[in-house]
């Protein structure tokens, strides 16, 4: 859970993935349900580093 986004995040390797920004995969769990996820950019919170400029 990410207090600064307000909802869970999880991280994961994709080939190409820098290519595949705005795809949508989904993801199998144990128990039999799917998590659907968009590949976002690795550096998703303050890209600019405005919140280092206090």
């Amino acid at each position: 859970y990410s207090a600064n986004l307000g909802h869970s995040i999880a991280m994961g390797f994709i080939r190409d993935g820098l290519n595949k920004i705005g795809d949508t995969v989904y993801y199998a769990q144990r128990d039999g349900s799917v998590i659907e996820a968009e590949i976002c950019s690795p550096i998703f919170l303050d890209p600019k580093g405005e919140r280092q400029h206090v």
